[in-house]
């Protein structure tokens, strides 16, 4: 195995990396749109946005793999971003780069690799738009083109900062070890104390700037049931793909974390009750609509919304928010599940 060298502005591109302030930040919507994209379109089991940091390659968004990092020195991106033109690898096991790889020997059994370089701004190789595949495979000059053209998509993506002042604060404010521990590892996700420090700093913004502000806790329906039938890993799978279809609905300035086991919290600032009821609705219908894929099939799952506002002028509390939305949750159960109700 070759390990990646560093590139002679590693200094510049790291420094314009960490710019972004982009690297352990939650999933988001509009990258994991770019993978699905990519995955479809070139029939690939594995696609990653992938960020090379200083010993560490990781994922901003990731469709196909369990995990959100791995060692620089075994990554296939480090070699990527070392040219401008993406970097084909038709067959790892018969590339001396790459044949004892342990990514290659072992899980995810790497033998199609494709990266394209995503690029700053200012030129600096930040990382790859990259599909992986477990067999051997030929990629034709029309496949290269369409791969840089979502590699322009992801890298007009990666310029804009979409999350909103709140949540980028927390992560100005915190070394990349601290922002490690604010996500929630099977979800991607904020963790429960995160999103609980976010709703408290939208509590009083709101009442600073005089704003509205509401919160949905969302439960999965008869979550036991699915880890009793089908296992616990259909569980975490539809766990995940809940988190996924979340972020998929909420706006791009909107939080949301996982509170503890199969219940969600959903933080909407400046947003009234009839918006907030109109976009849980959608969170709802979006579980509703499409069955998962999970265990040995596809399953059928819904959720339960309780939700709650902070008029613009009240006082209240990130515990009077969440412990009234929770009732209205147990109202939503109590009514047959799979609806919302408003506190």
């Amino acid at each position: 195995m070759i390990e990646p060298a560093s590139p002679a502005d590693e200094d510049r591109r790291l420094a314009a990396l960490r710019a972004l302030r982009i690297l352990d930040t939650p999933s988001e919507e509009r990258f994991d749109r770019i993978t699905r994209t990519a995955r479809r379109m070139f029939g690939v089991p594995i696609a990653l946005i992938t960020l090379v940091d200083g010993d560490r390659q990781w994922f901003k968004s990731c469709q196909g793999l369990g995990v959100n990092e791995t060692a620089r020195s075994i990554s296939f991106c480090g070699h990527a971003i070392l040219n401008d033109a993406p970097m084909v690898v038709a067959d790892a096991a018969a590339d001396p780069r790459f044949h004892d790889n342990p990514l290659v020997t072992g899980d995810p059994n790497i033998r199609f690799y494709a990266g394209c370089p995503l690029k700053s701004p200012d030129g600096a190789k930040l990382g790859t738009l990259c599909l992986i595949g477990r067999e051997p495979r030929t990629f034709s000059t029309e496949e290269v083109v369409a791969l840089q053209d979502l590699a322009a998509w992801a890298e007009g993506e990666l310029s804009q900062v979409r999350l909103g002042e709140t949540q980028l604060a927390l992560i100005q404010e915190r070394d990349e070890f601290k922002r490690r521990a604010m996500i929630d590892a099977l979800t991607q996700v904020w963790n429960r104390g995160t999103i609980i420090e976010i709703l408290k700093a939208e509590v009083a913004r709101a009442a600073r700037q005089s704003h509205a502000l509401s919160v949905a806790m969302v439960d999965c329906d008869r979550f036991k049931e699915i880890n009793d039938t089908q296992g616990h890993a259909a569980g975490d799978a539809v766990l995940r793909e809940l988190a996924q279809r979340f972020r998929g609905a909420i706006r791009a300035y909107d939080a949301v974390g996982r509170y503890g086991g199969e219940e969600f919290l959903v933080v909407l600032p400046d947003c009234t009750s009839p918006p907030a009821r109109a976009l849980s609705e959608r969170l709802r219908e979006g579980v509703a609509g499409a069955a998962f894929e999970a265990g040995k099939g596809k399953l059928a799952v819904t959720v339960s919304v309780g939700v709650a506002t902070m008029d613009r002028g009240a006082v209240a509390t990130a515990e009077d928010l969440v412990a009234a939305a929770d009732d209205a949750l147990y109202r939503a159960k109590a009514a047959g599940r799979n609806r919302v109700e408003t506190a």
